[in-house]
């Protein structure tokens, strides 16, 4: 199974990841709640570009509230009007003892990862093998956040690979 490769940080980037898809009341983990964990769990490579990137945990909570917003609103529900009729009972975190499953772009994801860490010739699976294969997911909805965030695949990459490249010397 892929996660015997993970690194700790990875294994505290994807726990993450699970308890930012129950607070969100995701009933799947999402490429974009595996984004949201390799930001929360603030560790390794990853971590530290998306940050030097300026994208923090609490921007890219923001823009995927604005995002699931738009979406409702796309087909004519009103995220703030639910909130507001419901109240104190507006609550959508997924309770601890459910189990969610991973979505399938999540799952292409966590595969690319064990192939980007091939190609780079590491052993362990990091975060930045998980950031870089989200990257490499089609359609992936936390590229559009980065994008929406003003943060390219191709500007990530490189900040990837120069820090990379520093920690090696």
């Amino acid at each position: 199974m892929i996660f015997t490769r993970f690194a700790r940080e990875t294994r505290t980037s994807v726990e993450a990841a699970i308890e930012e898809a129950r607070m969100l009341g995701h009933d799947s983990i999402g490429d974009e709640d595996l984004l949201l964990g390799i930001l929360r769990a603030d560790e390794g490579i990853a971590a530290e570009s998306l940050s030097s990137l300026g994208v923090t945990l609490e921007d890219a909570r923001d823009e995927s509230e604005r995002m699931t917003s738009e979406a409702l609103s796309s087909v004519g529900i009103s995220l703030e009007d639910l909130r507001r009729q419901a109240g104190d009972a507006f609550d959508v975190r997924i309770p601890a003892d459910r189990r969610i499953p991973f979505s399938p772009r999540a799952k292409r994801a966590l595969e690319q990862a064990l192939g980007e860490a091939r190609v780079l010739g590491d052993n362990r699976i990091t975060s930045e093998h998980v950031l870089r294969g989200i990257l490499r997911v089609d359609e992936c909805t936390a590229v559009r956040m980065l994008a929406r965030l003003g943060v390219s695949p191709a500007t990530l990459e490189d900040r990837m690979s120069e820090l990379r490249g520093r920690a090696a010397s």
